[in-house]
């Protein structure tokens, strides 16, 4: 039996095959391809994620450097003052004996002090031990002052005490001065039973003519013992220290006469005359500017 198509899918298959055959026939090269085109626009953000654990603390950075120091403030109010301090010991006291050594009994001697406060009461003693002290000349207090440049001088017959204190005050001992201000100065002194050599004169003298700055002193002399060597002192001439003028041999009479180089400023000093065997004696000595 002989199949028959229908005559509309016969045309239909025609045409499309003559199409396909105009197309194939009319298709050129192809052309390049053309330009990117533009980027699209950002889609939306999502939604925001869960937020992760906390990492670990990191190291402490480096210290920074110190500022610059601040501006310093206004001094505080002053303080409300102290109470007055005690007036200060004298640190240039002294004190010095005409004799080395002094017997308990009958041997004259003079002590000279220097360097103590003016006007200051001064008790001078022989100083036996940490329990004993002998005031000189038997006195219970102080004896002298110094004059208003803190210097003194002062004679004594004997030490004087009780009979009992001297006998405990043989040897080697500390003649002190001590100032009621707190000046202290002290020198050695050999106390022994009985005076060793002649006596010393008791009614000597001593005479100094006025000199000019410069010029030589004359110094005069008398009742000292025979052949006494005596020097001559100007107490307290040199910043409170004794300065020596000059010295002399008594003759057979005790007398001297003798002349000295003057070192001395313009002034009035007190000179002593103090002889080897304890004899003493002062007087005035006047030191002009000129004539």
């Amino acid at each position: 039996m002989r199949k028959r198509f229908p005559l509309k899918g016969v045309l239909i298959a025609l045409l499309s095959s003559v199409l396909v055959f105009a197309l194939a026939a009319c298709a050129g090269n192809p052309g390049n391809p053309g330009a990117a085109g533009l980027p699209g626009n950002p889609g939306n953000p999502g939604a925001q994620g869960i937020q992760g654990p906390a990492g670990e603390p990191g190291l402490p950075g480096l210290s920074g450097h110190p500022g610059n120091p601040g501006a310093p403030g206004p001094p505080g109010p002053q303080g409300i003052a102290g109470l007055d301090g005690r007036d200060a010991v004298s640190p240039m006291a002294r004190v010095t004996v005409s004799k080395d050594t002094i017997a308990t009994a009958g041997d004259s001697f003079s002590v000279s002090g220097s360097g103590f406060q003016a006007n200051e009461p001064v008790t001078l003693l022989i100083q036996v031990d940490e329990a004993l002290q002998i005031i000189l000349g038997g006195a219970r207090g102080a004896q002298l002052s110094a004059n208003a440049a803190g210097a003194f001088m002062m004679s004594f017959d004997e030490i004087g005490g009780k009979s009992a204190s001297l006998g405990r005050a043989l040897g080697p001992r500390g003649l002190a001065a001590n100032g009621m201000l707190g000046s202290r100065a002290s020198t050695p002194v050999y106390i022994v039973d009985e005076a060793a050599g002649p006596a010393p004169a008791v009614d000597t003298s001593l005479a100094a003519g006025a000199a000019v700055v410069g010029d030589r002193i004359s110094l005069w002399g008398a009742g000292f013992n025979s052949g006494e060597a005596v020097v001559m002192l100007a107490v307290g001439a040199s910043g409170g220290s004794d300065r020596i003028v000059a010295s002399a041999m008594a003759n057979d009479s005790g007398a001297f006469s003798t002349d000295a180089t003057n070192t001395l400023d313009a002034g009035t000093y007190t000179l002593q005359a103090i002889g080897s065997d304890g004899s003493t004696a002062t007087a005035p000595l006047v030191i002009l500017e000129s004539k």
